[in-house]
């Protein structure tokens, strides 16, 4: 390859901390550089990856062909020296464009999209594939517990893709394949409206090729919403399968129905029935959650059609334990759990409490909530009605800022006046979030941290308190 030496900025990131290792592995000559000396990938980067500096410098892109960013790393003004360098010689390209570009070709590409649940679904797709010996590589925005990574490096012919909206990053892409768990509207600091998200959608899934399999999940308003945008004929051309509850029929879309046998604490039963599939089958799921549900039916309908064994799908999903920050159980202390969580989205947050309600039916539960960028709590604030509705107590944190460069005539208190909740309150700083938490906890509580920000080190100073 005439590409042989790529630099990484900011190569302590997910997708580029999984890139990198990969581009590695495949044979390229690796560098890299953070400002953020602890990251949660950091460490398995400076293992594999030897040249990895701290900080940002010029001389870091001496002899290099290559610098691959993070599309957050654009946003920023002014620009660091090392962007401005490649920029002005013409090698910069974001983490997504190199994936598709060089680490992509010569596979089957899966790709799996929507506002939430891409890394659950991906993970589940890639430990699937895995246990069928298929052998796949993997790039995922959370750590596999399985893999202690996350990402995966396979010399299988599917290639397994997280694929993100934010900034039309999945246009890098060019699947065979793609699962859209659900469509809504976020990213508002990018997209200026659901319209501009579905068309967002709307021109990825053109992107398919080869096999042109689209599966969705067809109780999403969203997904309804991108399939009535887009062409019949576009559509025949495609093979088209939606996992539903409500068994709603709607155009050229071929229906597999998902029932809820039982649920408990560890797990839930669920059957899925498809005569366009002849599938007749019950799984075990041994996460909580009825968006879980959908989410594996996603994964079930591929692994189905790519020809895996009934029985092999069925052991894969009993034995999946999840993904980092996802439900995540981070400690125990004095009779008190504690729970890490990625969840920023007012939907994602209910029903990750709803989850966690069927976790723990009988406990007390406390959400420590971060919300994430005054432009998302602006845009999604009438959404926060009713979300903590199956916790007990709650308490907001400062706003992570995120990219704002505003605060859009929002704070912390416009979510607890919204919400309704009866047991909710702002505390400013998470020293005394800590605080208050250590106060006021009791044995046998369970205490959920979410945030896409800094809540996952605020988790961790609750649980040094507790």
């Amino acid at each position: 390859m005439r590409t042989k030496k790529i630099h990484f900025i900011g190569i302590g990131g997910s997708g580029n901390s999984a890139v990198s290792l990969i581009a590695k592995r495949i044979g390229f000559e690796v560098s890299g550089c953070d400002l953020e000396a602890k990251t949660a990938y950091i460490s398995q980067v400076r293992r594999e990856i030897g040249e990895v500096f701290f900080g940002h410098d010029e001389k870091h892109l001496k002899n290099v062909d290559l610098v691959v960013v993070s599309p957050a790393v654009l946003y920023k003004k002014p620009q660091q020296p090392e962007v401005r360098e490649a920029e002005k010689k013409g090698i910069l390209v974001t983490w997504e464009k190199f994936l598709g570009d060089f680490l992509h070709k010569g596979k089957k590409v899966i790709c799996v999209a929507g506002t939430h649940g891409k890394s659950t679904t991906t993970a589940l797709a890639g430990l699937l594939l895995e246990k069928a010996s298929l052998d796949p590589s993997v790039v995922i925005g959370a750590q596999v517990k399985k893999w202690r990574a996350n990402y995966r490096f396979g010399k299988g012919e599917y290639f397994v893709t997280e694929a993100d909206e934010f900034y039309d990053n999945f246009f890098n892409y060019t699947p065979q394949f793609i699962v859209i768990n659900n469509i809504e509207f976020d990213h508002p600091d990018y997209f200026s409206s659901e319209e501009k998200v579905i068309e967002s959608f709307a021109k990825f899934v053109k992107r398919l090729k080869g096999e042109k399999m689209l599966i969705v999940n067809a109780d999403s308003p969203g997904v309804k919403k991108l399939l009535s945008t887009l062409p019949g004929k576009f559509l025949k051309s495609l093979r088209i399968y939606g996992y539903t509850f409500k068994m709603k029929k709607f155009r050229l879309v071929k229906l597999i129905k998902m029932t809820i046998k039982s649920k408990d604490c560890k797990g839930t039963t669920f059957l899925l029935e498809s005569k366009d599939l002849d599938l007749n089958n019950i799984y075990y799921l041994s996460i909580p959650g009825e968006y879980n549900v959908a989410n594996a039916a996603g994964v079930v309908i591929l692994a189905k059609f790519i020809g895996i064994n009934s029985q092999v799908i069925k052991k894969a999903l009993r034995s999946f334990k999840g993904v980092s920050r996802r439900l995540e159980l981070i400690g125990e202390k004095r009779g008190v759990k504690l729970y890490d969580d990625y969840a920023h989205h007012p939907t994602a947050v209910k029903l990750t409490i709803e989850a966690l309600r069927q976790k723990h039916p009988g406990n007390r539960i406390w959400v420590i909530y971060e919300p994430h960028s005054f432009s998302r709590t602006k845009a999604l604030l009438k959404k926060y009605k009713g979300v903590f509705a199956d916790s007990d107590k709650v308490i907001i944190g400062p706003i992570f800022k995120a990219r704002d460069k505003e605060k859009f005539g929002v704070s912390s208190h416009s979510i607890v006046k919204v919400s309704g909740h009866k047991d909710i309150k702002f505390i400013p700083s998470p020293v005394q979030i800590a605080y208050r938490v250590k106060k006021e906890v009791k044995k046998g509580d369970v205490v959920i941290v979410m945030g896409a920000g800094y809540s996952y080190k605020w988790a961790r100073e609750i649980l040094g308190c507790l």
